[in-house]
């Protein structure tokens, strides 16, 4: 009697064991969201990432109290990248979904024909350092954005402006490019 009791606890205890780690299948096949990601880029400069269901959210932090930017995957330079552009301005975040249109030059996704598809969550200006916070689709929304795949290694395009910069057209003040696995 012992012996069976022992196997009936031992079923019941893996059967829920495998229950609460199996869940649904559809749900466990896409993650609803993952720990939070940082990368550093410089002193006081750096980007973090986080998928969500549809989204991925990304804040961007540069030493400026003018535009900072993060990019995507240009085929040269800053050709063909997805790029987020963003400064705050008397505490309100302004954020441009743009594309890179030529080797040094860029311009919004709706003047293209495109769609403006980056969604604000905030944005501060605290000790000389700007930083943005903004979730863009998994999924590319027009042709002048890019899919984003969780475990994907994507070319990302950083540059912030000199102080008071707060446009999008402005020169940079520093840039750097880096190949990072965003998962």
């Amino acid at each position: 009697m012992r012996k069976h009791m022992v196997a009936i606890v031992v079923i019941l205890v893996l059967g829920t064991f495998m229950l609460v780690a199996g869940g649904d299948k559809e749900a466990s096949q896409a993650p609803l969201a993952s720990e939070s990601r940082e990368f550093s880029a410089g002193d006081r400069w750096s980007f973090s990432w986080r998928f969500l269901e549809q989204e991925v959210e990304f804040t961007v932090s540069a030493p400026t109290t003018g535009w900072v930017a993060i990019g995507f995957n240009p085929s040269r330079m800053m050709k063909d990248a997805h790029y987020i552009l963003g400064y705050v301005s008397e505490g309100k975040l302004y954020l441009r979904d743009d594309f890179g249109t030529g080797n040094t030059s860029h311009a919004s996704d709706a003047s293209l024909g495109g769609s403006d598809d980056v969604r604000p969550v905030s944005g501060s200006e605290e000790n000389g350092v700007t930083t943005i916070t903004f979730a863009v689709p998994r999924d590319a929304q027009d042709a002048y954005d890019i899919d984003f795949i969780q475990g994907e290694t994507y070319k990302v395009l950083l540059a912030y402006g000199g102080a008071n910069a707060d446009n999008y057209t402005g020169m940079h003040r520093a840039r750097q490019s880096l190949d990072v696995i965003l998962d």
